[in-house]
């Protein structure tokens, strides 16, 4: 009974720390340098950006994949600074 639930317990924890590990989906998530290409901007400007708070309306939203560098979704990119495929 014990085992069991220590081997469901270490299971999780594994799909956890791969999930962690992993690199973001590059066709839904963009690096700042990828963000910089799209829109013209310097990818410092981006990033500057996402550190502003939340209700600045030049504020970019961003996530960490268990590293410092940030990722960009797409479609949050595509959205506000209106970009057409």
């Amino acid at each position: 009974m014990i085992d069991e639930l220590l081997q469901q317990i270490n299971a999780k924890l594994e799909t956890i720390i791969r999930k962690l590990d992993a690199e973001p989906d590059r066709r839904k998530y963009l690096s700042a340098k990828e963000v910089a290409r799209l829109t013209g901007l310097n990818h410092r400007t981006i990033l500057n950006r996402s550190n502003l708070p939340a209700d600045n309306p030049r504020h970019i939203p961003s996530l960490n994949f268990g590293s410092r560098r940030k990722y960009f979704e797409r479609k949050v990119i595509q959205r506000l600074f209106k970009l057409a495929r």
